[in-house]
């Protein structure tokens, strides 16, 4: 709901601050005293399209500030936490603020962060329908009528299990759609997956061999100096005369000699012991790697020649050689894809129709609950559009099938027709009227002057109320054409509405006015150098009179009282 309004310089308004009630708020005063002026300004800060010119004369910036509190809205949590600062979105109190400078900026705020307009817009056309000039109509747009009449009607169970059943169907479609493209992508693409493949798969490369390699043509290329270096350390360890073998071997024994007289030397011996087995053994390799040396001119040219085409394919593809092997086993996969691309489609489509009977057959239970549903929703409406003085009119819901086509694969065979599904299933729905008998039906936003459309909106207003998800209803024109009997009637259903919404209503209806939970008077003041609106809030006893001048004139009888006294009772 609206908290309160605060407007600054807006026109003839200088300062002005309304702090409004849940229920039904009425707004009277004379012609041109600037009742409307308040709803223009509320239009601002939900995103209407900037007037400089409404800036005050003499003054260089103009001020709408409205407080707002929705505290279990999850779609306008939702809305704040795409637009906002996470520690702004929690909070009950949501604030926006519009402020025109003369110099032609705009500026705007939720909450003071700074934001676009279009966000500004889109919050108010979740919170807010205004009844002026087409202003804020959520009505108005065709889109919304589906949503009114799934809300009036339809079970969630119900549909949460169509969108299920749609969404299987959608993203096999996308998969379907997905390989066909990879199939038109592959044939253009398999001679060079051929010839990549023949390349890698002729070379054969196996895991690390380019490290192997360099580490062979390493010791290849080195084999007269390594036979030199292991020729010399065999010497020295075990084959000269005088070797670390024969000197350790003696050392060991003196030890023993003298070891019965400290057991201290044990574990010397021991390890001395240890090592003359390791000399021996590692001198026994050595030896062994001696005799396996030989200087093969002919296994350079080969390794120099595997590793030349290994490192050619590395540097080709910018991969090592896992990565190689890899690309390989890809495109060999993606050769065998493309030999059994039509089979694999052909599967697909086979899921896409079996599913498609399943969604089809949901959509068409929540077609036949459309139909039923419409049937008392246009029952319903008309009733009230009696009440509230249309007595001639009559409201429809217009029901079709979204049309689709043979070749369309989103499309499906209903009878001898081709239709759509979408995520909402098969209909287009809109709503349509007609304001006098005798004429065609039409589209609401085509349909009368801004009065009756203000009577049709609250018509359905208060037949979808209970399920209706914007909360703030403001009406201009609402009494235009009508008096006496019938705008009693529209009285008593804005006073039912505002059971389950916050309405702001003008009015110059006496019979609209005495049904007020809050009640606002505008008027104006001039003097020699300016005309000024003054908002005030009546209290009960000025409630009463403001209803009794709207019955008799400015001139107060006691009769009007007793008549506004019996309106506000009634």
């Amino acid at each position: 709901m609206i908290e309160s309004l605060y407007i600054r310089n807006y026109l003839i308004i200088k300062e002005a601050e309304i702090s409004l009630n849940k229920g039904l708020n009425i707004l009277t005063g004379e012609t041109g005293a600037g009742k409307s002026i308040i709803l223009d300004a509320l239009s601002l800060i939900l995103g209407e399209r900037a007037d400089y010119s409404k800036i005050k004369k003499d003054e260089d910036k103009l001020i709408v500030e409205g407080h707002f509190n929705f505290k279990e809205s999850k779609e306008i949590k939702k809305l704040l936490s795409d637009i906002l600062p996470e520690e702004d979105v929690n909070q009950e109190s949501i604030i926006l603020r519009r402020e025109l400078l003369k110099k032609g900026v705009s500026r705007n705020f939720i909450n003071d962060s700074p934001v676009n307009i279009s966000d500004m817009k889109k919050f108010g056309d979740i919170i807010i329908d205004i009844h002026s000039q087409n202003e804020h109509q959520s009505l108005l747009d065709r889109e919304t009528h589906i949503e009114i009449l799934d809300n009036y009607c339809m079970d969630e169970g119900t549909f949460k299990n169509y969108r299920f059943e749609f969404n299987k169907l959608r993203d096999t479609i996308k998969e379907y759609n997905d390989l066909a493209i990879k199939k038109d992508d592959l044939i253009s693409r398999k001679n060079i997956i051929d010839f990549e493949l023949k390349e890698l798969n002729n070379i054969n490369i196996s895991s690390g061999e380019d490290s192997d390699l360099e580490n062979e043509l390493n010791r290849l290329e080195n084999t007269e100096e390594i036979s030199v270096g292991v020729e010399t350390a065999l010497n020295a360890l075990y084959e000269e005369d005088l070797n670390a073998g024969k000197l350790l071997n003696i050392s060991i024994k003196d030890l023993k000699k003298i070891a019965a007289y400290d057991t201290y030397l044990e574990k010397i011996i021991a390890d001395l012991e240890s090592s003359y087995i390791l000399i021996k053994e590692s001198s026994d390799s050595l030896s062994s790697y001696r005799d396996r040396l030989n200087f093969d001119n002919e296994r350079i040219e080969q390794v120099r020649n595997r590793l030349s085409d290994i490192n050619h394919l590395k540097k080709k593809y910018g991969m090592n050689t896992d990565e190689l092997i890899l690309k390989a086993e890809s495109l060999q996969k993606e050769l065998m894809f493309a030999d059994n691309f039509d089979y694999e489609l052909e599967k697909l489509l086979n899921k896409i129709n079996e599913q498609k009977a399943v969604a089809l057959k949901s959509a068409l239970k929540i077609s036949d609950i459309r139909k039923k549903g419409s049937k008392e929703l246009e029952k319903q409406i008309n009733l009230v559009l009696k009440e509230v003085g249309l007595e001639g009119a009559e409201f429809k819901v217009n029901i079709n099938s979204i049309a689709g086509e043979k070749e369309d694969i989103h499309s499906v065979k209903s009878g001898k027709d081709f239709i759509k599904p979408g995520i909402k299933g098969l209909d287009d729905i809109e709503f349509i009227i007609k304001i006098n008998k005798g004429t065609d039906f039409t589209p609401l936003h085509k349909s009368a002057s801004g009065g009756e459309i203000s009577r049709i909106m609250l018509a359905i207003k208060a037949v979808i109320s209970e399920k209706d998800k914007i909360g703030i209803l403001v009406f201009d024109e609402i009494d235009a054409g009508i008096s006496g009997r019938i705008a009693q009637k529209v009285g008593k259903v804005l006073k039912t509405l505002s059971k389950t919404h916050q309405i702001i209503c003008i009015t110059h209806l006496p019979q609209i006015a005495a049904m007020s939970d809050r009640h606002f008077h505008v008027s104006k003041k001039e003097d020699k150098k300016e005309t000024l609106a003054a908002i005030r809030d009546l209290n009960e006893e000025e409630k009463l009179l403001e209803v009794a001048k709207l019955i008799s004139g400015e001139k107060v009888t006691e009769s009007a009282k007793k008549s506004a006294l019996e309106l506000i009772k009634s």
